[in-house]
């Protein structure tokens, strides 16, 4: 196991389920772990050559274990959970998240620019889902009235500028929105399946704490750059506007 400290921020190089019980209680976890697609789409050809493939190595029978097993641990560290998920993990997630004794609702991230359609595939994903729950005395700290469980955010494209070497990558924006509504002030979130960092970049940039666990080391090294490069900013620690069409969650 690698621990690197960068900020407020404690970055785990490890295996979740066995980090996950040794962490103290923090305000919320927001995560996005695999969603363990089993389908394959083939091989996107872009227009300067490169190739994405529509398949991902780490999906597969065993994704759907382990990541309720994460949920559960999950579950006992904090009083607001955020889980993106696949159609095949949500009543999972839920069902988990409800027996650990919270109030589980889904929600949906609407992507403004979804991808092109591929050879097989009928209608491309235009949104994903994601299961939140929360218990009585959680902290929400948005104050729109017209907010709702839908998310509306453009998703990275290839060769976009922000665009990391991970392949479900969420919009900052998005998950800014999430850490601002979940998280308090001077707060902790924890995110087990890391990925590329983004959740540490947006407790960064709004000045909460972050705990992330990563057993990739490719992307946990990615994740480690754009965090330390989010502290040196020195960016914003400010609220994302809160947008009517954009304010979500605790619906």
């Amino acid at each position: 196991m690698r621990v690197e400290q960068i900020g407020d921020a404690t970055l785990y190089l490890g295996d979740c389920l066995e980090i996950l019980p040794t962490l103290p209680k923090v305000d919320a976890v927001i995560t996005d772990p695999p969603y363990g697609i089993p389908h394959d789409f083939g091989v996107q050809v872009h227009r300067d050559g490169s190739r994405r493939t529509l398949a991902f190595k780490f999906d597969g029978a065993t994704v759907k274990d382990c990541v309720l097993a994460a949920c559960e641990t999950a579950a006992g560290l904090a009083d607001a959970q955020f889980w993106f998920c696949g159609l095949s993990q949500a009543s999972h997630i839920a069902e988990t998240l409800r027996r650990c004794g919270m109030t589980d609702k889904m929600a949906a991230w609407v992507k403004m620019c979804p991808p092109p359609a591929m050879p097989g595939n009928w209608w491309p994903a235009g949104f994903e889902m994601a299961v939140y729950a929360y218990r009585s005395g959680a902290w929400f700290g948005d104050t729109n009235t017209k907010r709702s469980n839908v998310f509306y955010s453009d998703s990275y494209r290839h060769g976009q500028p922000g665009k990391e070497d991970h392949p479900t990558q969420k919009p900052l924006g998005l998950i800014s929105r999430i850490v601002a509504t979940v998280v308090k002030p001077g707060g902790i979130a924890v995110d087990c399946f890391m990925g590329s960092g983004t959740t540490g970049v947006a407790c960064a940039q709004l000045g909460r704490k972050f705990i992330g666990i990563e057993i990739e080391p490719l992307y946990f090294d990615i994740a480690c750059r754009r965090i330390e490069q989010a502290y040196a900013q020195g960016k914003l620690f400010q609220e994302p506007a809160q947008k009517p069409e954009q304010v979500q969650m605790w619906g």
